[in-house]
């Protein structure tokens, strides 16, 4: 009986001592990471002045129809630009006789305007805008040539001023940090007065068409299509 009660008592004491040694775990708080983004936003921020040159699919780099555009951001919607378009084109011709001519004929215009971009993505950049255009075209005809001895020289110049305005739409997609390319459509109309007309006839008299009191012009709408692939850079 005395052993029983001893061995009861070793028992109890024994797993006293190993209550007093068991040492609870705190449960340990996990923080979570916030998630890494790794979307990439290509566009570039307000504040920045850019540069863009038409390259035309059919003859290489053009810069007519106002193809080279200088730009500057105002914020993430709103930008100003200013497109420059200039296209000279000159041919001659001369004989075996010593008849000559040659035609000279030149374009030259500007285009104020502002754009309003959509959010898109982190690479496409739609947008709407409107311009005003400013345009100057200018021809020149001389022609040099002997008939039955007599000698006959003729120039005539032709000058054309015209101005319109043109609602755009179109879209940007960079292809790299501030590195684009883009395509534009758009609607628009243009005034073009009367042609001022000078120069000399067959008979070596001049003569000037501002003598001339009445005047006239002529009203376009047409829609604007630029066959060209815009690349633009921000500074």
């Amino acid at each position: 009986m005395k052993k029983l009660i001893f061995a009861s008592a070793a028992l109890c004491a024994a797993a006293t001592i190993s209550a007093q040694e068991v040492v609870e775990a705190q449960p340990q708080t996990q923080v979570e990471e916030a998630p890494v983004s790794t979307a990439k936003n290509f566009k570039p921020g307000s504040e920045r002045f850019g540069a863009e040159a038409g390259l035309s699919l059919g003859s290489g780099f053009g810069l007519n129809g106002g193809n080279l555009n200088f730009n500057f951001t105002l914020s993430d919607e709103w930008m100003v630009r200013l497109g420059f378009g200039v296209n000279v084109d000159k041919s001659a011709n001369k004989d075996e006789e010593d008849n000559k001519s040659h035609v000279t004929e030149s374009a030259f215009n500007i285009k104020p305007g502002i754009v309003y971009s959509f959010s898109g993505t982190d690479r496409l950049e739609p947008y709407v805008g409107a311009e005003l255009v400013f345009g100057l075209n200018s021809s020149c005809t001389y022609s040099y040539s002997k008939v039955d001895g007599a000698t006959y020289e003729r120039e005539n110049k032709t000058r054309t001023s015209n101005f319109g305005a043109n609602a755009v739409t179109g879209f940007n997609f960079y292809v790299a940090k501030d590195l684009y390319v883009g395509a534009e459509v758009g609607l628009g109309f243009i005034v073009t007065p009367q042609s001022h007309k000078f120069g000399t006839d067959d008979e070596g008299k001049e003569y000037d068409s501002k003598d001339d009191k009445s005047k006239s012009h002529t009203t376009q709408i047409n829609p604007i299509c630029t066959p060209s692939v815009r690349v633009g850079w921000k500074f």
